[in-house]
């Protein structure tokens, strides 16, 4: 019961602190994101680590220049249940390929700029925090509606089961 209760605790501050990243950034920027719980899941983790509460939303932003790029947002955070082992190594590797794709009308999307940004370093050195990968930004075609996409594969320290892949929802399409 204690635990559950830990859990729901968690999930809450996880979706508080992804509403607080995109309306921060949604100040600086025009952009179209991906719901708040879209791209959120519990990953159980092995030995004593806690879960990990993880949600990285795909948005795609228009920025100076009449420019535009893909953008993904790791956002991650571990239970603590105040016997979880919060120093050990989590993760092999936790990558993020961030996508940046258009849409001629009537057409499909098409991957016009990509990133692989590899945050494996930064979510095992905190228990909560995120990073955010960008593609490089290109002139945005007003022909053409813009979205963001990604796709992040991870692999969990010691679960044998190797990388894990988990693709996202994309954002809504920008004009």
């Amino acid at each position: 019961m204690h635990k559950n209760l830990l859990r729901a605790s968690a999930v809450g501050a996880a979706a508080v602190a992804v509403c607080s990243v995109l309306s921060v950034s949604q100040a600086s920027a025009a952009q179209t994101c991906s719901s708040a719980g879209a791209n959120a899941r519990i990953q159980v983790m092995t030995g004593i680590i806690p879960e990990a509460q993880l949600s990285v939303p795909t948005c795609v932003e228009a920025v100076a220049d009449g420019k535009v790029r893909g953008k993904a947002t790791v956002n991650w955070g571990f239970i603590n249940d105040g016997q979880s082992d919060m120093t050990s190594k989590r993760f092999t590797s936790f990558k993020v390929t961030t996508r940046l794709e258009s849409r001629a009308p009537g057409g499909t999307d098409v991957v016009v700029n990509s990133k692989t940004c590899d945050v494996t370093a930064g979510i095992n050195a905190a228990p909560e925090s995120s990073l955010t990968c960008l593609t490089p930004a290109v002139t945005l075609d007003p022909a053409k509606q813009w979205s963001g996409d990604a796709t992040v594969v991870y692999d969990i320290e010691g679960d044998g089961k190797g990388p894990i892949t988990w693709q996202l929802t994309g954002s809504p399409l920008m004009s």
